[in-house]
């Protein structure tokens, strides 16, 4: 279990925090299982309302998907998300737009962090 908790530290992931926030590393894995299996159709759905130009339902998604990512440990999306959850709530549609694709990167960034950890 030690070899996966260092990759995840490696990774940039505050797995202490996440962890704690858990209660231990057992009630972790599975919540990953279902933050990992969901990622997928959340994203879907925020881009929908990226798409339709729906800034505040936009900006309940990403909040969500901000605290989901915090809990477990993953800052970057969480603060990429926290930024376009701000943005969002300002309706500054340009910003979401232009930045997507770095939302787009942060969740495939932790989807492979999951994927390896899982691996391991």
């Amino acid at each position: 279990m030690d070899q996966k908790v260092e990759y995840l530290k490696s990774m940039g992931v505050d797995v202490e925090t996440a962890v704690s926030n858990m209660i231990d590393i057992e009630t972790y894995n599975e919540m990953l299982d279902d933050f990992y299996n969901g990622l997928d159709e959340e994203v879907s759905k925020i881009e929908a309302f990226k798409n339709s130009g729906d800034m505040p339902n936009y900006a309940i998604l990403v909040h969500a998907m901000k605290s989901n990512a915090r809990s477990f440990g993953f800052m970057k999306l969480g603060e990429i998300s926290y930024e376009h959850e701000m943005k969002s709530k300002a309706g500054d549609i340009n910003y979401v737009n232009e930045h997507y694709n770095e939302f787009l990167n942060a969740v495939s960034e932790t989807k492979r962090i999951i994927e390896n950890y899982k691996s391991i």
